[in-house]
């Protein structure tokens, strides 16, 4: 850490430091809680969330046919959640299926990478 940084953070107070640490937890349960309400609002969300959890840096990517069954895959779960009757379910796989759709899209532009199914980190990556 250079020396700016170190006097800016000597600055800052036990209670500024409490309140971001709040403020991290609130963000990060908005992208850890599935929306099933606000189609619009819940597919950047979840696709935010994918990212993070499913994210492989390691890796340049995967074929189109891995997104092609990833998407197949959620739908599956979509359609069966909603002929059981959870509605609820079927609703956040439909969410999660376009949020798929998305970063398939982020990937194929070149924005964002971090997503890509099928990869599994190496042992010791976190």
């Amino acid at each position: 850490m250079n020396r700016a940084a170190e006097f800016r953070l000597a600055k800052i107070s036990e209670a500024e430091v409490t309140a971001l640490r709040e403020r991290i937890a609130e963000l990060e349960a908005q992208i850890n809680k599935p929306e099933t309400e606000a189609f619009m609002r819940g597919v950047p969300l979840e696709a935010a969330h994918q990212r993070e959890r499913w994210g492989a840096a390691h890796d340049a990517g995967k074929a189109p046919l891995d997104w092609f069954w990833l998407i197949g895959y959620l739908a599956q779960k979509a359609a069966t959640s909603a002929i059981n009757g959870d509605v609820e379910k079927a609703k956040h796989h439909t969410i999660s299926t376009a949020a798929a759709l998305s970063n398939w899209h982020l990937q194929l532009a070149g924005v964002d990478n971090r997503m890509r199914p099928g990869i599994a980190e190496r042992k010791g990556e976190a």
